[in-house]
């Protein structure tokens, strides 16, 4: 039902050595070498080599410069497109679940957040609610995690409670005995789980062409990961009754901007219809597709010798750190930065805030920890973003490192949606 994206990656060291280049970092510079290779047919074998390593490799992919020769620049585009496609059809899936048998609610809910990395916890004991243990049948094979989730869920008469203290956890509480089942009133698309909440006829007694029907889903997405971006085109939304009239959505050539709660890993989407004839009773099939940007991995970028530092770039996959200076100032010290993404699409926009929550902090010769005390940004393009970070510390910065942290792509997605038989009021 949905489609997406994301990124992975992995390091090995040769036992009992000073730490060398990992293998796969290895082979892929082999495979980029023989994308220049005289022979036709061993560029066509590396290019296609490179793919197959899969989209764990991506962030050791080189950046395209003047210096590589055009066949070595268009193939070399060509295999991270391809991968980049196959990290997000991946991602796009979701986390798997594989659990079968009777157990106890504790187990099932501790093999879900295993297989899932989504961590799950109780909130009945904070609500009042007695904290029972009782046991369920699974019977999951590639399932989704929140369809899997919603059936051992209902079995133990649990929801989910969304505005807990932690938001990269989902909280656990008791439901109410009149509330629904959750499997019964969701919809299911990798990442994403979608519910009705509710559906609201306004009949204007003055003017008729101001009646409206707007139904309210409920959009939520495993917390490990969160979107930066959330559009919904609305010339993508579909619906019909019972006779397979069309019921027309308002507003068909525009984009609905989905809001995001970076302390919530759920939203509710708003969709406005005209008002269907009396003789509708239901919506018989809705569809709809979101548009997302996902954050890739996240990548700690280094600089060191901070007191001469001077236009220092690091780059890895899609994004390029540069330390521009780091300028001492009355017992404070400013680092400017600059951080420039290949593909940003919409999400450097200026009213978007997730990039200012990327971290950058100082580090001693000790590994101890120095956060700034105050940031602001420099300059903002579609593309690019200049921050400037002050740091409270006036001990100068022999030994010093600092650190910046950021997805290293901003991954765009599509999540299709379908419901089914919605009662009209």
């Amino acid at each position: 039902m949905i489609a997406l994206l994301l990124v992975l990656s992995g390091v090995l060291n040769e036992p009992d050595e000073v730490p060398q280049n990992p293998p796969a970092e290895l082979e892929v510079r082999r495979l980029v070498r023989e994308l220049d290779d005289p022979s036709l047919a061993s560029r066509e074998a590396a290019e296609e080599a490179l793919v197959d390593l899969g989209p764990e490799v991506l962030e050791l992919l080189p950046p395209v410069s003047r210096t590589m020769s055009a066949e070595v620049r268009v193939r070399l585009e060509r295999v991270r497109e391809r991968l980049q496609r196959a990290a997000a059809e991946t991602t796009a899936q979701g986390s798997r679940i594989d659990l079968r048998g009777e157990m106890r609610l504790s187990e099932a809910l501790a093999a879900l957040e295993e297989q899932s990395g989504n961590p799950i916890l109780d909130f009945r004991e904070r609500f009042g609610q007695q904290v029972t243990d009782p046991p369920v049948e699974t019977d999951f094979q590639a399932t989704t995690f929140w369809e899997a989730l919603d059936h051992v869920l209902d079995q133990a008469q649990l929801t989910v409670y969304h505005y807990g203290d932690q938001p990269d956890a989902l909280a656990i509480v008791g439901r109410d005995a009149e509330e629904y089942g959750r499997s019964e009133r969701a919809a299911y698309s990798g990442l994403y789980r979608f519910e009705g909440v509710s559906l609201l006829a306004r009949r204007d007694l003055r003017n008729p062409r101001n009646d409206s029907l707007r139904l309210a889903l409920e959009v939520a997405w495993e917390p490990r990961t969160r979107p930066i971006v959330m559009q919904l085109p609305l010339d993508q939304v579909q619906a019909v009754d019972e006779a397979g009239h069309q019921i027309p959505i308002l507003g068909s050539t525009g984009r609905l901007e989905i809001p995001l709660n970076g302390e919530q890993a759920v939203t509710e989407l708003r969709l406005p219809f005209e008002l269907p004839e009396r003789e509708s009773t239901r919506i018989a099939d809705l569809e709809g597709r979101l548009e997302a940007l996902l954050p890739g991995r996240t990548h700690q970028f280094t600089f060191e010798d901070l007191e001469t530092a001077r236009g220092v770039e690091r780059r890895r996959a899609g994004v390029q750190v540069t330390l521009e200076q780091v300028r001492q100032d009355v017992g404070r010290y400013e680092a400017r930065m600059r951080i420039r993404f290949d593909q940003a699409g919409v999400a450097l926009e200026s009213h978007r805030g997730w990039v200012f929550q990327n971290e950058a902090y100082l580090l001693d010769a000790d590994g101890q920890r120095i956060d700034p005390v105050a940031s602001q940004p420099t300059r903002q393009t579609p593309n690019e973003l200049g921050m400037a970070y002050v740091f409270d510390h006036d001990n100068g910065l022999a030994g010093y490192r600092l650190v910046y942290e950021t997805p290293v792509l901003i991954i765009p997605v599509r999540v299709d949606f379908r419901f089914q038989d919605i009662p009209l009021p």
